[in-house]
């Protein structure tokens, strides 16, 4: 049997019980934590550590009834402020952002389409700048008309019915003035009128042409057959007593013009002979004429 053996860290440890030994000092108060806790690099060893730490006595046995050692956090923790009743955001949160739609763009077409369309656009150009260049070069201006003659013959004025009947014969001489360009009247159709009543007979003429620089004597007749003419325009033809009354003779037709394989679009001409005073030859005379020189028509082509 081996003789036990105290070493002083165990008497420190564990007192003997004397009755008036006196308990070992209590062990500094602990500021903060370990500098090194674990020092083999052992986390177990460093929770041993802690777990078998000695509580800290009892603050009945202090002076004053004040901790035995300080406390354990070196600083007091931040004021706490709790958040105002009412928080608003001082500025409106921004609108929404549009959402873009990313489109998948078509392939091209392919290469010989697109050829064939620009090969189409570059032939209507040069189609459209060789007329513009004829057309600059031969330049179409529009034909000249002059009434030449106007008679009146078998009128015949009802007064109860206000209707005449009468037969209007009329000469237009038309010139063609351009020297490069024929020209050609499609559909022409005459008319008369008093001045400024609305047509009392109508016609359709044949069609004709002009070769460049042609004149042309149109001649033709109205048949008037109890057309109704107001008590104004009819004045010279009631009283029987000769005068003078103003007619409007009128033409319209189809104007194309041409030169060889070249011809314009059709354009619609207008041929006005308003005015033209017609006189009756005496007292109850049934025919009146116009007498005097040709009168210029206006021309609107």
């Amino acid at each position: 049997m081996q003789p036990s053996s105290s070493s002083p860290s165990s008497s420190s440890a564990h007192p003997p019980d004397h009755p008036g030994s006196k308990p070992p000092p209590p062990p500094a108060p602990a500021m903060g934590y370990p500098a090194n806790p674990s020092p083999n690099g052992n986390p177990g060893a460093a929770a041993a550590y802690f777990a078998a730490a000695a509580p800290p006595p009892s603050a009945a046995g202090a002076p004053n009834g004040t901790a035995a050692f300080g406390v354990a956090y070196p600083y007091p923790a931040p004021p706490h402020h709790p958040p105002p009743p009412h928080h608003h955001y001082p500025y409106p949160p921004p609108p929404p952002q549009p959402h873009h739609h990313h489109y998948t763009p078509h392939p091209p077409p392919p290469t010989c389409l697109r050829r064939l369309l620009a090969a189409v656009v570059g032939a209507f150009l040069l189609l459209g700048a060789a007329t513009f260049i004829v057309w600059l070069l031969l330049r179409p201006r529009a034909p000249a008309f002059s009434l030449t003659s106007l008679a009146l013959s078998r009128v015949a004025y009802s007064p109860s019915n206000s209707s005449l009947s009468a037969s209007f014969d009329a000469a237009l001489l038309a010139a063609n003035p351009n020297a490069k360009l024929s020209v050609t009247y499609f559909s022409p159709l005459a008319s008369v009128s008093f001045t400024p009543s609305s047509p009392i007979a109508v016609a359709s003429l044949a069609p004709f042409s002009q070769g460049p620089g042609n004149t042309t004597t149109l001649a033709f007749r109205l048949v008037v057959d109890d057309a109704y003419v107001g008590p104004d325009d009819a004045a010279p033809l009631k009283s029987g007593s000769g005068g003078a009354v103003g007619v409007q003779v009128r033409l319209m037709a189809v104007a194309v013009f041409d030169r060889g394989g070249w011809r314009t679009r059709r354009r619609v001409m207008r041929v006005m002979c308003d005015g033209v005073q017609v006189v009756f030859r005496g007292k109850n005379s049934t025919e009146a004429a116009f007498n005097g020189p040709p009168r210029r028509c206006d021309v609107v082509l």
